[in-house]
């Protein structure tokens, strides 16, 4: 009898046990909390991070620190100095230049020769383009000698020829424009070519 009373006594004081180590069950981590410190010195609590304050502190619910993390704002950047950069590189772009230049051409007729062969083909192109132009000028100036001969005689000239003596005039005034375009761009090879030229005679002259 004394032995099923222990028992029983014993199982009741098991089953008061399990609930009581299911309080003292440590609860999960709660959010956390960042505590910061601005530049001014004023205190501040948030549930973000803030990287714009000075001092920042990540605290559990119970207030314990868990991090502190310390950011810096970055300062003004310096500016550079107006046309510091720009000078620089103009000069040593300049000097680049010069030293290619004299280790080019070991004579002023070099660089004749040279502005010769790259001339070769633009002028060749002018030449085959004021070909063009000149056969489109015939074909034009004959279309026109057709229409001026039958208003000569009254006669109404058909809106063919009127449209050919149009379309005839549209390509001369695009082989002008053409011709004039690749003028234009042989003019600026031999400008090119005279100023390496002259500068090559200043450092020529200047290294006597």
């Amino acid at each position: 009898m004394k032995v099923i009373r222990f028992l029983v006594s014993l199982t009741i004081a098991a089953a008061l046990a399990v609930p009581a180590l299911a309080q003292q069950k440590p609860k999960p981590p709660g959010p956390v909390t960042y505590k910061c410190v601005d530049s001014r010195g004023k205190i501040y609590y948030s549930d973000h991070y803030t990287p714009e304050c000075g001092q920042t502190q990540e605290m559990n619910r119970q207030g314990r620190i868990l991090r502190k993390a310390e950011t810096t704002k970055p300062g003004p950047a310096a500016k550079p100095v107006a046309g510091e950069t720009g000078e620089a590189k103009e000069t040593s772009e300049s000097q680049r230049r010069d030293r290619a230049l004299t280790a080019t051409y070991t004579s002023e007729e070099e660089i004749d020769l040279a502005r010769d062969r790259s001339l070769a083909i633009p002028l060749q192109a002018i030449k085959t383009s004021e070909n063009r132009l000149a056969t489109a000028d015939k074909q034009l100036l004959d279309l026109k000698s057709q229409a001026d001969r039958l208003a000569g005689q009254q006669k109404a000239i058909p809106p063919q020829l009127l449209e050919e003596i149009d379309v005839k005039q549209k390509a001369v005034s695009a082989l002008e424009a053409e011709v004039r375009q690749k003028k234009t761009y042989a003019d600026s090879v031999r400008a090119r070519y005279e100023a390496d030229k002259l500068r090559y005679r200043e450092l020529k002259t200047a290294g006597k």
